[in-house]
């Protein structure tokens, strides 16, 4: 497709976008409108994250930058109708836009059902991509809410690995983008106390191999909230547990899911995925996580870097068939939090180091530096620069 082409659709797409604002603005607050005036809370941030990757001896360095601009808005349109649309938006530049074929095509591509990504321009050395990974109305009403459009549907309980998140799953490594991804659904949820609900959905799909169709009860036993899930997951049928609740003075957390393919039910055999994890404060002020995975569906293929920082699906969530993560984190000042992770396997030559520093520069400023450290046999081939440094300076309004 020629640029001109491409700025058109963008456009179109874009102007799509603030006409269903508007048409939902007009629309629902004509039929429920009331005394109470139109709330609408406008926010965002510009980030500037520039990335230095090396290899082991520091003879190969490369260079890339993603400037990256957020728009988000909450429309609150009358007593029981709420709207939300966000716009994300990245200028990228550097190594990875100069030698990667086809990447303009790859930011291109939507995985969800509609269509709402688009590259403005892509040139030798810069690409610029936005996304609407958010727009959704949403019905309150009592005990009830109901939501339709891109939107996120967390049935996670633990913090790097979620086999019971069928909707949208995220990839811990992607440390950048803080909101997850977003799916297109219809939800309903209906709460009868606090820490007890019943939520179903349906995301949507091209075919019913891409479709997923769950449900999930949660209710309050004890120290511990307890889910129970189930339903349709791509080419699966589901059952899964979680929880979340305390150990003497330490949280305690996990997930289990049973997947079993739908083609050839009663000749196939299915598999468990599970995660669990602890985490508890010091009395010296660091507080420190633990999680553990048995990844049943493990299935190696592709670029494992490139696997890590990519949604995983919720049967296989790792490159390999266990995992485990420990983390720590210590505010060194009011206005300075340091963190580590380390994260490896139990039957794979894997070894991640994530040691990070986040400085508040000013009320609205914020400084990270991080690094990913990808050691072992996994990585020797596969990544040629395993040696990754960040830094990010984000401005929130």
């Amino acid at each position: 497709m020629s640029l001109n082409g491409l700025l058109k659709r963008s456009l179109n797409l874009f102007s799509c976008f603030l006409f269903s604002v508007l048409l939902v603005v007009l629309g629902i607050d004509s039929l429920y409108a009331q005394d109470k005036p139109l709330e609408v809370d406008i926010g965002g941030y510009v980030k500037e994250l520039g990335q230095i990757s090396t290899d082991n001896n520091f003879s190969t360095v490369r260079y890339d930058n993603i400037l990256h601009h957020r728009i988000e808005s909450d429309w609150t349109l009358s007593e029981h109708f709420e709207f939300r649309a966000d716009l994300r938006t990245r200028l990228l530049n550097g190594y990875t836009v100069n030698n990667t074929p086809g990447l303009d095509q790859f930011y291109e591509q939507d995985p969800n059902y509609f269509d709402l990504s688009w590259v403005w321009f892509h040139t030798d050395h810069s690409l610029m991509h936005s996304t609407i990974d958010r727009i959704h109305a949403s019905y309150i009403n009592g005990p009830w809410s109901i939501q339709a459009g891109r939107q996120r549907v967390n049935w996670s309980r633990t913090m790097a690995w979620s086999p019971n998140d069928l909707f949208n799953n995220y990839a811990f490594l992607d440390f950048d983008y803080e909101e997850r991804p977003g799916v297109d659904a219809l939800t309903a949820q209906y709460s009868w106390s606090y820490a007890s609900s019943a939520e179903a959905g349906i995301r949507l799909g091209g075919s019913w191999q891409e479709s997923v169709v769950a449900g999930m009860v949660r209710l309050s036993w004890k120290s511990y909230d307890i889910q129970f899930i189930g339903g349709h997951y791509l080419n699966n049928l589901t059952v899964g547990t979680g929880w979340a609740g305390y150990l003497g003075d330490a949280g305690f957390k996990g997930e289990i899911s049973y997947f079993h393919p739908e083609n050839d039910f009663f000749e196939k055999t299915g598999h468990i995925t599970a995660t669990t994890g602890l985490d508890y404060m010091l009395s010296s002020g660091w507080y420190l996580q633990g999680e553990l995975l048995y990844n049943g569906g493990y299935n190696q293929q592709g670029n494992p870097l490139n696997t890590l920082v990519q949604p995983p699906s919720a049967d296989n969530l790792f490159i390999a068939k266990s995992g485990f993560l420990i983390n720590g984190s210590y505010q060194i000042h009011p206005l300075v939090n340091g963190n580590i992770s380390f994260m490896s396997s139990f039957d794979r030559s894997i070894f991640i180091a994530i040691p990070q520093i986040t400085f508040s520069v000013t009320e609205n400023v914020d400084l990270l530096l991080l690094s990913q450290l990808l050691k072992g046999a996994v990585f020797r081939q596969a990544v040629e620069t395993p040696n990754l440094f960040f830094f990010r300076l984000k401005w929130s309004y």
